[in-house]
């Protein structure tokens, strides 16, 4: 038995939908996976340098931005200095083990750091942490020429 297929009957398309599918669920996963570290966002924020120190070690902190003009955010939100003091008073309440990461700009005040400082210790956090970056031209040791 023959059968007779005209040409114009058959279909030689892809079927693209089931791959269309899959990637928008890919897209889809990789925007709901995909995460950013607020401090990293943030980069208005010249940090100072420093030559000592060590890298902060791994762990959930309260980050503090000083900007360099004085204003103040926590955790990406804008606070007054008072509205920081109760948010740290609350948050050290809650956790006796929470850690605070100050970020500073190099041109912000000593004042404003210094403040930022003093509502940590009102609030009985004792984990304080000033970032800084790694200098790039470290001083030279001491050698002897012969």
């Amino acid at each position: 038995m023959r059968l007779d297929l005209d040409d114009d009957d058959r279909d030689d398309s892809i079927n693209l939908t089931p791959m269309i599918d899959v990637v928008f669920l890919l897209l889809i996963f990789f925007l709901a996976a995909t995460t950013f570290a607020r401090e990293e966002v943030e980069l208005d924020l010249r940090l100072p340098e420093a030559s000592t120190g060590t890298p902060a070690g791994a762990g959930k902190k309260l980050l503090i931005n000083v900007q360099a003009d004085g204003r103040l955010s926590v955790d990406g939100r804008e606070v007054s200095m008072e509205a920081l003091r109760q948010k740290l008073t609350a948050a050290g309440q809650r956790d006796r083990e929470l850690a605070v990461l100050v970020r500073g700009d190099k041109q912000a005040q000593f004042g404003v750091g210094l403040q930022v400082l003093d509502a940590c210790r009102l609030a009985k956090i004792q984990k304080v942490d000033f970032a800084a970056l790694p200098t790039q031209n470290p001083t030279p040791q001491n050698s002897t020429q012969k």
